[in-house]
């Protein structure tokens, strides 16, 4: 895990600023998304060299779920349920978290999908929002790839 300090760093950075951009304009901009495949990519292939670890089967079904995921529900919704945006970071997120395992991949999957509910269920209650309100979820697979690696990263670094 200590191997992949530059492409966290790299999130830290690119996922703040397509938050803020989701949250404010509901898109994903393709010229932030679309860089990110190389730089995750160069990122994945420097932990591997540091680490001598190359989990590259896992991190590619690890990318699956999370693009099969939040590309179902685009597809089945028709794109109206889940933006097109989403659906080309969520790769990124399963494959970045799959480098340290799947029990992280998975808690991040979930965790951005309840947390997103909990988020959407609260503007329900306060009556901020409607069914079929928009809510940016981009920031919501963000903050999910971030507990993964906080999570069931965090103990694996400590536990070493």
């Amino acid at each position: 895990m200590p191997s992949l300090a530059p492409l966290l760093v790299i999130w830290l950075v690119v996922g703040s600023l397509l938050a803020v951009i989701d949250i404010r304009e509901h898109r994903l901009p393709d010229r932030i998304v679309l860089p990110m495949y190389g730089l995750v990519l160069g990122g994945l292939l420097l932990a591997g060299l540091l680490s001598g670890h190359w989990p590259a089967l896992r991190v590619l079904a690890c990318a699956a779920i999370w693009l099969g995921a939040i590309g179902a529900v685009w597809l089945v919704s028709a794109g109206r349920a889940m933006g097109f945006g989403d659906v080309k970071l969520a790769p990124l997120l399963g494959a970045t978290l799959g480098a340290v395992s799947w029990d992280a991949a998975i808690l991040g999957l979930m965790s951005c999908w309840l947390v997103g509910g909990a988020w959407a269920t609260g503007l329900l209650v306060a009556g901020r929002a409607r069914i079929g309100t928009a809510i940016a979820f981009g920031p919501f697979m963000i903050l999910g790839m971030w507990a993964g690696l906080l999570l069931v990263g965090m103990p694996q670094i400590t536990a070493a």
